[in-house]
């Protein structure tokens, strides 16, 4: 059994690392971002549409993805005041798109973020309901390195008991890994 639980820890420990990795880094972008520079790039373009394709946000959304190179899942539709606006995202690219309808124009304001903030969007990224396939993929990962992380978890804890002699200085590691995580819990919650 120790064998088992130890391969078993090694395989999810290689696999996952990257996820892990980019979990630890977004975390800290995520925290201290008011000290970090800021790296996102704006553009705005206006390209020529054929207003036939733009009878709603959907089939707007579709033909510039079709024919005008956005990549992503259509977000946060509002019509109001006789404008239609939209977000075509993925992580690391934002394009809101403004449109008057029954006109020829389309203007589109993308944001482009670094690395560290894409792996901050991968970090919040949530749920299944994806219309964009690499975003529900990512979902899943998600989902499997959470579940692999604890297994991690419990088979560390395995390991570390069937050490007897490791037992007492890994106790009070447990122990205060528990504390800590516990306190900074309700601690950010009560904030």
């Amino acid at each position: 059994m120790f064998r088992l639980m130890r391969n078993t820890h090694l395989i999810l420990g290689l696999v996952f690392f990257f996820f892990a990795f980019i979990f630890a880094v977004s975390s800290l972008r995520i925290i201290y971002r008011p000290w970090l520079p800021n790296d996102r790039e704006d553009q705005k373009q206006t390209i020529q549409i054929d207003p036939a394709n733009a009878a709603s946000p959907r089939a707007l959304a579709v033909d510039l993805m079709r024919h005008h190179g956005l990549i992503g899942e259509l977000r946060d539709i509002k019509e109001s005041d006789g404008l239609m606006k939209f977000l075509i995202m993925r992580p690391g690219t934002y394009a809101r798109v403004e449109y008057v309808p029954g006109s020829s124009e389309v203007t589109i304001n993308t944001q482009r973020w670094g690395w560290q903030e894409t792996f901050v969007q991968l970090h919040t990224n949530h749920g299944f309901h994806h219309e964009y396939l690499p975003s529900s993929a990512w979902a899943l990962l998600s989902l499997l390195g959470s579940i692999a992380l604890l297994l991690m978890g419990a088979t560390g804890i395995y390991l570390w008991f069937c050490l007897h002699e490791e037992r007492v200085i890994g106790s009070i590691l447990l122990v205060l890994g528990l504390v800590y995580g516990l306190t900074s819990l309700i601690w950010a919650r009560m904030v």
